[in-house]
C-alpha cells in the first residue's frame, strides 16, 4: 500500500511538472504586447492630487514589469521610470533603480539621464551618484566622470565606509594615476567652489603620496635588496623623513610588488 502512495505521489510530482513546463513554453510563445505608459500631465489630471501616491503605484508597475518576462526586451521601463520620478521627483528609489539597471538593457544614456535629474532633486541617496559612476566606469569608459560620481557618493552623507574607500582607490592604479590626478588638478584649477577646489587638492595630494612612497619603495629595494614591509622601514632607512598623511584619512600600505595602495 505504501508502495503504491509513494508511485501515485511521484507520478503526480512528475504530470505537475511536465504541465508547468508546457505551460511555460506556451506563454513565451506568446507574445506579450508592449504597455502603454500614460504621460505626467495625463495622471496628475486623474490622480486627484495625490501624486506621490500615483508615483508609489507607477514604480511598483516599473518593478512588476521588469521582473516578468517580456517579448519588447524591457523598451518600456525608461518610461515607468521616468513618469515615477516626474510624479514625485523627491522619492529616490526609482532614480537608484534606473541607473543601476538601465544599462543591462541598452539603455546607458537613459541611466545617466535620469541619474543626473535623480542628484538634483535627492541629495541625500549615495547610491545615486555610485551607480552613476560604475555606469560610467563600465558602460561609457569615461573615468574623468566615474571619478566624479565615485566621489560625489563617497561624500554623501550616510555613505557606507567602504563606499569611501571605493572612490579613494579608483584611478589610483599605476595605469589610471596620472589621468585621474589630471583631471582632479584640472578640477583645482577651474573651479570656483571652495568646497570642491579642496577635494580636488587632496585627491591630487592623494595621488602624489602613492607616487612619493611608490618612489620611495624602489630606492629602499635598491639598497636593501627589497621593498619594505611597514612604511616606517623607509623613515629608519634614511629614505624619507616622515610619512605623509593621506588627506583622505587613509592609511597606506606597501605591496610585495612595491605597489603603493591604501590599507
Amino acid at each position: 500500500m505504501k508502495i503504491l502512495k509513494y508511485f501515485l505521489t511521484a507520478v503526480l510530482l512528475a504530470l505537475t511538472v511536465t504541465i508547468q513546463f508546457l505551460y511555460d513554453e506556451e506563454k513565451a510563445k506568446r507574445p506579450k504586447p508592449s504597455p502603454y505608459v500614460l504621460s505626467a500631465e495625463v495622471v496628475r489630471a486623474a490622480d486627484l492630487g495625490l501624486h506621490n501616491a500615483a508615483s508609489d503605484m507607477i514604480w511598483l508597475s516599473a518593478i512588476q514589469y521588469f521582473g516578468d518576462w517580456q517579448t519588447d526586451k524591457f523598451q518600456k521601463i525608461d518610461d515607468y521610470l521616468f513618469l515615477a520620478s516626474d510624479l514625485d521627483p523627491k522619492f529616490s528609489y526609482p532614480y537608484a533603480f534606473g541607473v543601476l539597471i538601465l544599462p543591462s538593457v541598452n539603455m546607458a544614456d537613459q541611466a545617466i539621464e535620469l541619474g543626473e535629474i535623480g542628484i538634483e532633486n535627492v541629495q541625500d541617496d549615495w547610491r545615486i551618484p555610485y551607480y552613476m559612476a560604475t555606469t560610467y566606469h563600465i558602460h561609457k569608459e569615461d573615468q574623468a566622470n566615474a571619478l566624479k560620481y565615485f566621489d560625489l557618493a563617497a561624500n554623501t552623507e550616510g555613505a557606507p565606509e567602504n563606499i569611501k574607500v571605493v572612490a579613494s582607490i579608483y584611478g589610483s592604479n599605476a595605469d589610471m594615476r596620472a589621468k585621474s590626478k589630471t583631471v582632479w588638478q584640472g578640477v583645482f584649477e577651474n573651479s570656483e567652489d571652495e568646497v570642491v577646489i579642496e577635494r580636488a587638492y587632496n585627491y591630487v595630494f592623494h595621488y602624489e603620496i602613492l607616487e612619493l612612497l611608490e618612489d620611495a619603495a624602489q630606492k629602499y629595494k635598491e639598497k636593501i635588496g627589497g621593498y619594505p614591509s611597514e612604511l616606517e622601514l623607509l623613515v629608519s632607512k634614511n629614505i624619507l623623513k616622515e610619512i605623509p598623511k593621506d588627506p583622505l584619512g587613509f592609511e597606506f600600505i606597501i605591496t610585495e610588488t612595491g605597489r603603493a595602495t591604501i590599507k
